[in-house]
């Protein structure tokens, strides 16, 4: 930041010194010259500390980051029409969807058996349509495929946390469905064991390793410190609620507008030095009561 405000001052004064000399080979003859003028002193701009710059993004990588094509989308495509309207004693396939976790089916009828026929000619994963009331009739394809996802995403899952027991509460998971993956979220430096898995596939998932500057424990810990009415005393601001950052790089703490103003890189220094972590303050309204 300062290097960008002498800059800016040095840009000035050329300038101006270019100006000035235009007014002197211009000064009519006989006039009195005019005195040359001195440098321009530019104020250099206030400089903040990392801690009042600090943001983060509030929600979870899986949410915001670009899904990973599906590599094989042809060949599944092709399997999927190869069997449209598919049927066998007891059952009948209702569609298939190419993912990155394979192929999906969805029957009506006997489970057990199109599992049989379907998953040895390139289904991966096979369920039935009529998965409970909150699917209505079973006619919403998006709302089953994520289901199925999901389901399809449990061994998986199971297996990494079982690969990864006895090491330290240093890490989150997260079902990432539409990318067909684990998410895993470990406090730096990665534990062998976890830099192994990194890229690696269990059980047709990816397993996707990101590191973070801290747990999400020692994140709610720092948040236990900071959502304290004499820390809201001390900085004059009313808090409506604190988190997480979703790369678990800080802490994401409300503030109501209404005591916020413009203060927020103010506030962000004064409470990181509390929590002992980043914090990064946002205007929130607080929850009216019904």
């Amino acid at each position: 930041m300062g290097q960008r405000g002498v800059g800016r001052g040095v840009g000035l004064v050329a300038v101006a010194g270019g100006l000035l000399a235009t007014l002197v080979f211009g000064t009519v003859a006989g006039a009195p010259p005019e005195r040359p003028r001195g440098p321009v002193h530019v104020a250099p701009p206030e400089t903040r500390s990392q801690a009042a710059l600090f943001s983060c993004p509030e929600e979870h990588p899986v949410f915001t980051r670009h899904v990973p094509p599906i590599m094989d989308r042809g060949v599944q495509e092709e399997a999927a029409a190869w069997m449209r309207g598919a049927t066998g004693p007891g059952w009948r396939l209702v569609f298939a969807e190419p993912t990155r976790l394979g192929l999906l089916g969805f029957i009506d009828g006997d489970l057990a058996a199109a599992r049989a026929s379907l998953v040895p000619r390139g289904v991966t994963h096979v369920y039935r349509r009529d998965m409970g009331p909150e699917f209505g009739d079973g006619k919403d394809r998006k709302a089953l495929v994520e289901q199925g996802l999901g389901w399809a995403l449990e061994k998986p899952m199971h297996d990494v946390r079982h690969a990864l027991r006895g090491l330290p509460d240093d890490g989150d998971f997260a079902y990432w469905p539409e990318a067909g993956a684990i998410f895993v979220q470990w406090k730096a430096p990665l534990p062998k064991q976890v830099a192994a898995l990194a890229g690696t596939k269990v059980d047709g998932a990816e397993v996707m390793v990101e590191e973070t500057p801290y747990s999400s424990r020692e994140l709610a810990r720092a948040q236990d410190r900071i959502f304290d009415k004499r820390y809201e005393k001390q900085v004059d601001a009313s808090f409506t609620f604190a988190g997480t950052c979703g790369d678990l790089s800080g802490v994401v703490l409300g503030v109501d507008p209404k005591t916020l103003g413009d203060r927020a890189p103010e506030l962000q220094e004064k409470l990181s030095a509390i929590a002992g972590v980043p914090i990064h303050v946002i205007p929130e309204e607080p929850l009216q009561a019904l």
